[in-house]
């Protein structure tokens, strides 16, 4: 008698429960929010609340007018509404968050054949609001200061502006404040990239709950790394500032726009990682993630092409050689 078997996709380790999958990053989006209002800026919780509401309520709009019905929200808008307010800085206008929540929610989740070709979702909206605020996605100001007191650097901006990268410890606990030579007021970054050992310990605990796939991860740290060396950049101070930990655990993991193959994820991360190098060496943006990331997602269907046949080569040699060697295939 034949026995059926379940297939499961290769990324989760605990099957298709979606759900649950976002519910456990949303979680630990979460605890990243808390962690930077407790430390940094206490707005950021009522402006964390209030993105995932407003992502929210543009699914359910968009629910009632296409079926004239409400529906229950969905996890994965939440978890898109999160990683876009943690992106940004922290005081960025909420109405210009709003916005990008709704090119995210609407044009790269709703609004798409589910078939096609993805975008990652969040990017897609972070994208727009470079496009469209590019002032207020760069002015950083914290809580209680003079607007023009100072100029306002994160250690990125640091690094490409005086060639002073700020002591490796303090970037990786999120210990930075004060100014630099009374010219920057020293600022942490936008609330996901703050304190990367805590991006870092959210994604093993993600790993060991079966949410994620460690290889795109991986690939994406190991081929920024392998890209700032042959640049010539501080190799741990570029995986330790700006979002590096921060994508790898939450950005360049999402299944539904990479490849399916896992030699295709392990492609696209890397690939993604030495791209983040470039931009941040030869660009304004001090931060590469958003066209890294997005340019991998258009060539996802490639890398699982070149993957499928790579491995159907390999198969075929080693159908070949064994036969050569076979006993008695040889008369």
């Amino acid at each position: 008698m034949d026995q059926t078997t379940d297939i499961v996709e290769p990324f989760l380790k605990r099957g298709p429960n979606t759900a649950r999958m976002m519910l456990a990053m949303l979680a630990c989006l979460t605890v990243t929010a808390v962690h930077f209002a407790v430390r940094y800026d206490g707005a950021l919780a009522w402006r964390f609340a209030a993105a995932l509401g407003i992502g929210w309520l543009i699914e359910l709009t968009y629910a009632l007018l296409r079926d004239g019905r409400p529906a229950w929200p969905n996890p994965s808008t939440a978890v898109t509404s999160a990683l876009l307010v943690l992106s940004v800085p922290s005081r960025m206008p909420l109405p210009h968050i709003a916005a990008g929540i709704a090119v995210a929610t609407l044009f790269g989740k709703l609004m798409i054949d589910r078939t096609a070709l993805r975008l990652n979702p969040m990017l897609l909206g972070r994208l727009f609001m470079m496009l469209v605020f590019a002032d207020s996605i760069q002015r950083w100001s914290v809580p209680g200061a003079a607007p023009d007191a100072l100029s306002y650097a994160t250690p990125l901006r640091l690094l490409e502006a005086e060639g002073v990268a700020l002591p490796l410890t303090d970037v990786l606990t999120g210990r930075i404040g004060g100014d630099w030579h009374g010219i920057y007021a020293l600022l942490p970054g936008a609330p996901g990239e703050t304190m990367p050992i805590l991006a870092l310990l959210l994604g093993i605990v993600l790993y060991w709950g079966g949410v994620l796939d460690w290889r795109p991860g991986l690939a994406f740290l190991a081929g920024l790394a392998l890209a700032c060396r042959a640049l010539g950049m501080p190799v741990a101070f570029h995986l330790a500032a700006g979002s590096s930990v921060f994508a790898a655990v939450y950005i360049v993991t999402d299944p539904r726009t990479l490849p399916g193959s896992k030699a295709g994820r392990l492609a696209a991360g890397f690939l993604a990682g030495v791209l983040n190098a470039v931009v941040r060496w030869h660009i304004y943006y001090p931060e590469g993630i958003v066209p890294a990331v997005l340019a991998v997602n258009l060539l996802s269907p490639a890398l699982d092409r070149c993957a499928f046949a790579g491995r159907g080569a390999w198969l075929q040699w080693r159908a070949r050689r064994a036969s050569a060697i076979r006993p008695g295939s040889q008369a």
